[in-house]
């Protein structure tokens, strides 16, 4: 065993007695631990995105998240990353969207009200802008109205 590669501050006597102890484990006892190991620095990775960009739907912390470990790592090809990124840019728009439509049903608001609160010509305008992609005023405002759900509950 390559003692873990020497980044751990450990003794290897340490380490080594460590295995000995898993090795008692089960089968199934030590899958779960290498299974809660691995989503601890998936969940780690994850929320140091959302830390860096607190606007990210879970969504384009995943995109990041792929990006990060598989196509900057090079475990991922130029077009398979290409296509992941399409697929994915189009399901956080709708997602974006779906977001938007869901806290305008929570407040009862129509395209006009939020026109109205935007200093917008009309609420057609507001539908249009979030059917081609939500704008930043748009995203705020969801973020914040989830936010405030959150902190009711």
């Amino acid at each position: 065993m390559d003692f873990w590669n020497h980044k751990v501050n450990v003794s290897k006597e340490a380490a080594q007695r460590q295995i000995e102890i898993i090795n008692t484990f089960s089968p199934e006892k030590r899958m779960k631990i290498a299974l809660d190991f691995g989503n601890l620095g998936i969940d780690q990775t994850r929320n140091w995105i959302k830390r860096q960009h607190p606007g990210y739907s879970e969504l384009e912390v995943t995109l990041e998240f792929v990006r990060l470990m598989y196509y900057e790592t090079g475990q991922m090809s130029e077009e398979v990353w290409r296509f992941f990124h399409r697929k994915m840019k189009q399901k956080i728009k709708k997602d974006w969207s779906l977001r938007f439509r869901k806290m305008m049903k929570e407040n009862d608001w129509t395209y006009d009200d939020v026109a109205k609160i935007g200093s917008f010509k009309n609420g057609k305008v507001i539908q249009a802008t979030i059917s081609r992609e939500l704008p930043s005023f748009a995203k705020i405002a969801v973020i914040l109205h989830e936010k405030n759900m959150e902190s009711h509950r």
